[in-house]
């Protein structure tokens, strides 16, 4: 029928997309002991397809996604905008609080997130974000949606999707 929009997706995922880092969560007024995670990563783009008859570029998608989990590998994820924590910059590293709990982090081994919560969620909604600002290097691109998963165990993934269109 003419007029009508075909959307196609495309996805990437595994392989090198994936990272490892240390973290807690602070929820209903507790703190989770820090520990680690071994964390999957999936990047699904909805869109028309473009001159190229293509939705968008694989390798660019795969290359892009796995700088930014390269940034979060073997690292300390530090969610800036916590208010349950106190934090503070020191010379050489990052002093975190937690009632009566003291962390000293070297800040060679932090990564500083502007969210709330080192969450799967929130974690995917960062990557997100991440990836958008990568996007609008390409306006040629007939993208409708993005949406990114972060899988921190094999049976647990949080997923965050957005609008590219508004």
């Amino acid at each position: 029928m003419a007029g009508t929009r075909i959307l196609r997706k495309v996805k990437v995922e595994g392989g090198y997309l994936h990272f490892s880092s240390a973290h807690f969560i602070t929820y209903s007024g507790k703190c989770e002991r820090l520990h680690g995670h071994n964390y999957g990563v999936l990047v699904e783009v909805e869109g028309e397809l473009g001159p190229d008859n293509v939705v968008f570029d694989f390798t660019v998608l795969k290359r892009r996604t796995k700088e930014i989990c390269q940034h979060l590998d073997h690292r300390f994820l530090l969610p800036l905008h916590n208010a349950q924590l106190e934090l503070t910059r020191l010379s050489d590293a990052w002093e975190i609080r937690f009632r009566e709990r003291r962390y000293v982090f070297p800040l060679t081994d932090v990564v500083e997130l502007p969210i709330e919560n080192s969450t799967a969620e929130l974690l995917a909604q960062y990557i997100c974000e991440e990836l958008c600002k990568v996007l609008e290097e390409y306006p040629a691109a007939n993208l409708h949606t993005i949406m990114v998963g972060v899988e921190e165990a094999p049976t647990q993934m949080a997923y965050y999707q957005k609008d590219l269109r508004s």
